[in-house]
């Protein structure tokens, strides 16, 4: 339970990639709703995480996430599930009004966070996506093969799709090569 936890702070944290500062605006309602889970916890009387700044091992700025495992059940819970149950009454009631304030209060980026943004921004990695392929089994059936989003799995997804086309790829090669000599 303690990692899944620590899992939704570290989205929290991350949500702010979807967040615009000139406009002020959340690109995607569910990074938002993470970041409020993230504020909602923050904002409790009792401190249940901190964030701290930290150099990388790269020697980059970096976030650390501490989070007291020994008050997940006794603070964490309580506090979720007192906002929670807020927002439910707000909206059962269909009391717009104060279901949005309260929202809204948690959703405000603070300037605080405006630099955790910043950090957050400089060490955003591009999505990984190797693309899966379709192949025909000896009983004729049609398999999906899929591969990690690693480099290993795009050479395994290569492999895969070419695996008798070694002499047309060399050929293919021993061509274009005049474009990647150096001058």
């Amino acid at each position: 339970m303690y990692v899944n936890w620590l899992s939704m702070l570290r989205a929290g944290l991350i949500a702010l990639e979807f967040y615009t500062p000139e406009t002020k605006k959340w690109r995607q309602a569910h990074m938002q709703a993470r970041y409020v889970i993230l504020r909602v916890l923050m904002d409790s009387d009792t401190p249940v995480f901190n964030i701290e700044s930290v150099t990388g091992s790269d020697g980059k700025p970096d976030l650390l996430i501490r989070f007291d495992r020994n008050k997940l059940e006794t603070i964490a819970k309580p506090v979720i599930k007192e906002f929670l149950n807020k927002l439910q009454i707000y909206k059962s009631t269909a009391d717009v009004s104060s279901g949005q304030l309260l929202y809204n209060k948690y959703s405000t980026v603070t300037d605080d966070h405006l630099m955790l943004r910043d950090i957050v921004m400089a060490r955003k990695m591009p999505r990984r996506f190797v693309q899966p392929h379709t192949s025909i089994d000896t009983d004729g059936s049609v398999v999906l093969n899929e591969f990690d989003s690693s480099f290993e799995g795009i050479i395994s997804s290569f492999l895969a799709k070419y695996p008798n086309y070694d002499t047309e790829l060399e050929f293919l090669w021993r061509n274009d090569q005049h474009y990647w000599k150096q001058k």
